[in-house]
C-alpha cells in the first residue's frame, strides 16, 4: 500500500513538473510592430522560441504611444507581460519607476559586452546592471528613392541637400512627389535630425544632443538647419498631414514620390513589396549625412516578477533574442542592424552593408533623441518641430530660439 502511494504521489510530482515546464514556456509579448514588414520580423523570433519548446503570445499594439500605455495599464493592474517593446532611451524611467527587472544573471555568462557597442550596453544598463535585450539597431538616417522615377527624370540620388533642392525642382517639373513625407511629429523631427547632422556635421548635432550645448542649440547652425527645413515645404504633397510612414514609402514604392527621408526601418516594406535594392529602388544615406549614423535601438525589457514561471520564461526570451542567428534573420526582414556586431553579415543587402562598417566605429554614432534628452525634452522638439512646420509665419531664428530654451530646461 505504502508503495502505491509512493508511486502515485510520484507520478502527480512529474505530472505537475511537466505541467509547470509548459507553462513556465510560455510567454506574453507586448510589442508596437504592426506593418507587414514588421509583423514578419517579429514572427522570426516567435518562431525560434517555438523550436526551444515555447509558446509565444502575441499581444500587438498599434502605434508606439498606444502600446506604451497599453503596458503601463497592464503593470499598474498587475497584470504585466512577460516582456515588452521600449525604445532603448525609455529603460532608465521605467527602472526608475520599479518596473524592470534585470537580466545580469542570465546575461553574464554570455559576454555582451564583447558584442554590442559600449554606447548601446551603457544605454542599457542601470547602475551597472542590465535590464534589457537590444533586438536591433535602427538608423534614422537614410533617404530612399526609386529608381524608375530618377531614371525617368535623368537626376541621380543627392548626396548634399543643394543637390537635392536641385533634383527636386526637375522631378517636380516631371509630375511626380519629390519628397514622400509623413506630416506627424516624430516623423518631421527624423527628417530635422538628418538636417542638422548636414548641416553642421555630428560635432554640431552631439553638441547639441549630447552634451546639451544652449549656446549652439540656438546659433547659425540652428538657424540654418531650419531655414533648410523650411525649403522642404515646397517638396510635399498636400496629403502629407498625419500620414503614416509606412504609407509615405509606399508612395516611392508605387512610383508617385521620388524619395522618402525615413529610418532603415523602411526597407522591410521594399523587401515586402517584392523590390530589389541597387535595382528597384535605392538607398544612400540622408543628404550630407554620409559616415555618421542617427542611431536608434529596439529592445525587449522585462517586468518585475520572480514566479518560477515569470523566471522561466524571462531566460528562454533572452536565450532566443540574442542568439547571432535570431539576430541576423529578425533584422534581415525588419531592415536594421543586428546590435551584435560580431555576426557575419557578408550575404546582407547592400543597404545593410554601407551601414554595418559604420557601426564598428563610436565616432560615427550619433544618439537618437530619445538616448539624448528626457522624455518631455523630446517631446517638447517634436512640438517645437511640428509648429515650425506647419506655421511658415514662424521664423528660422525664432525657432532656434525657442530650441534653445527646450535645451536648456532638460
Amino acid at each position: 500500500m505504502g508503495m502505491k502511494l509512493s508511486l502515485t504521489g510520484a507520478s502527480t510530482a512529474i505530472a505537475l513538473l511537466l505541467s509547470n515546464q509548459a507553462f513556465a514556456q510560455t510567454a506574453e509579448v507586448m510589442h508596437y510592430w504592426t506593418s507587414g514588414s514588421e509583423a514578419a520580423a517579429i514572427k522570426v523570433i516567435a518562431d525560434d522560441v517555438a523550436k526551444k519548446g515555447g509558446t509565444w503570445k502575441d499581444s500587438p499594439v498599434t502605434g508606439y504611444e498606444a502600446a506604451r500605455a497599453a503596458v503601463l495599464s497592464r503593470v499598474a493592474g498587475g497584470d504585466a507581460p512577460t516582456s515588452m517593446v521600449v525604445d532603448l532611451g525609455e529603460i532608465k524611467p521605467l527602472v526608475d519607476q520599479g518596473i524592470l527587472a534585470p537580466i545580469d544573471d542570465i546575461a553574464a555568462t554570455k559576454g555582451w559586452q564583447t558584442f554590442l557597442p559600449k554606447l548601446v550596453v551603457d544605454k542599457a544598463s542601470v547602475d551597472g546592471h542590465l535590464y534589457a535585450v537590444p533586438i536591433d539597431i535602427g538608423t534614422a538616417n537614410w533617404m530612399w528613392y526609386s529608381t524608375k522615377v530618377l531614371n525617368d527624370v535623368g537626376v541621380k540620388p543627392p548626396a548634399t541637400w543643394e543637390e537635392f533642392f536641385a533634383a527636386a525642382d526637375k522631378i517636380k517639373a516631371k509630375g511626380y512627389v519629390p519628397l514622400a513625407f509623413g506630416g506627424q511629429a516624430w516623423q518631421e523631427a527624423l527628417v530635422f535630425r538628418s538636417i542638422m547632422i548636414a548641416t553642421g556635421g555630428n560635432k554640431f548635432y552631439t553638441d547639441v544632443y549630447t552634451k546639451h550645448d544652449v549656446d549652439v542649440a540656438g546659433g547659425p547652425l540652428m538657424v540654418k538647419s531650419f531655414e533648410t527645413f523650411a525649403k522642404l515645404r515646397g517638396y510635399v504633397d498636400d496629403g502629407n498631414v498625419n500620414r503614416n510612414w509606412n504609407d509615405a514609402t509606399n508612395m516611392v514604392i508605387t512610383g508617385k514620390a521620388a524619395m522618402q527621408i525615413m529610418g532603415d526601418w523602411a526597407k522591410g516594406e521594399f523587401q515586402a513589396a517584392g523590390l530589389t535594392p541597387g535595382k528597384d529602388y535605392g538607398c544612400e544615406l540622408a543628404p550630407g549625412t554620409n559616415g555618421v549614423l542617427n542611431i536608434v535601438s529596439d529592445t525587449f525589457v522585462f517586468p518585475v516578477g520572480d514566479k518560477p514561471e515569470q523566471v522561466a520564461a524571462r531566460k528562454l526570451l533572452v536565450d532566443v533574442m540574442i542568439a547571432p542567428e535570431t539576430q541576423v534573420a529578425f533584422n534581415a526582414i525588419k531592415g536594421a542592424l543586428p546590435p551584435r556586431i560580431d555576426v557575419n553579415l557578408t550575404n546582407a543587402d547592400i543597404c545593410t552593408q554601407k551601414a554595418a562598417g559604420l557601426l564598428k566605429d563610436p565616432n560615427a554614432l550619433a544618439p537618437n533623441a530619445e538616448l539624448s534628452f528626457t522624455s518631455e525634452t523630446v517631446g517638447a522638439i517634436k512640438d517645437l518641430v511640428t509648429q515650425f512646420w506647419s506655421n511658415p509665419s514662424m521664423t528660422p531664428a525664432d525657432a532656434a530660439k525657442q530650441y534653445a530654451d527646450i535645451v536648456a530646461r532638460n
